[in-house]
């Protein structure tokens, strides 16, 4: 009996607090000015800049994970997204996040559908100048930034990171705590430092999923 009622009460409090941290989100992102689309679900606290002049975009029924409670992998980290001045950052519907950093001085796009796992970075900048002159004055002079374009049902693995002007073709599949500084083809699994192409996706090839898939490579980075 007891087993039971603890269950129920946890049921209960996870209801209450995806409806809490859902309207605390909403209202967050509406007064930096984003445009929030329907049903968007959001579980634990979010780490959330937007400058005035940068602008959010984000789609219908999408999902975000924040801390432990949502997701064991990256949980002891907040969801954190940071748009700088004259930043774009859209995200399509259906997409999911999970205590994972997205930083935005240019743009970032992210489609329907996609998913980006606990952990992950998305940089679209290099923060800093390669010039150690420039490095040290105010307002990082000579800092390069370019597009982040995610494509439809784009998996993004644990911990891995995506750097500034990569475009992911629709239905990749980046393993996890790969590095990524190139541009990624469609229904293809990369993975590693720098991410190569391990294979196609068994959506990519005519003989469809292999025994192992590409779960190994997302969880733990096996292939």
């Amino acid at each position: 009996m007891l087993p039971t009622i603890l269950a129920g009460i946890d049921v209960v409090r996870a209801v209450a607090e995806l409806a809490f941290w859902s309207a605390v989100a909403r209202a967050r992102l509406r007064a930096r000015g984003a445009a929030v689309g329907r049903r968007l679900r959001v579980r634990g606290r979010l780490r959330l800049h937007c400058h005035r002049t940068g602008l959010i975009r984000i789609g219908d029924d999408c999902r975000i994970q924040s801390g432990f409670a949502g997701n064991p992998v990256g949980g002891s980290e907040r969801m954190a997204i940071w748009v700088g001045p004259g930043g774009r950052l859209t995200l399509g519907d259906r997409v999911a996040l999970s205590s994972s950093t997205i930083v935005c001085m240019d743009a970032v796009s992210i489609g329907d559908g996609s998913y980006v796992g606990g952990g992950s970075r998305i940089y679209d900048t290099d923060f800093h100048s390669l010039d150690p002159a420039e490095r040290g004055r105010p307002g990082n002079p000579g800092a390069r930034t370019a597009r982040v374009t995610l494509g439809q049902r784009v998996f993004v693995g644990g911990h891995a990171t995506v750097l500034k002007g990569v475009r992911v073709g629709d239905a990749a599949v980046l393993g996890a705590g790969s590095v990524v500084s190139r541009e990624i083809p469609a229904r293809e699994v990369w993975a590693g430092n720098p991410a190569v192409r391990v294979r196609a996706t068994p959506a990519g090839r005519a003989g469809g999923p292999d025994r192992h898939g590409a779960l190994g490579l997302i969880e733990g980075g096996r292939s």
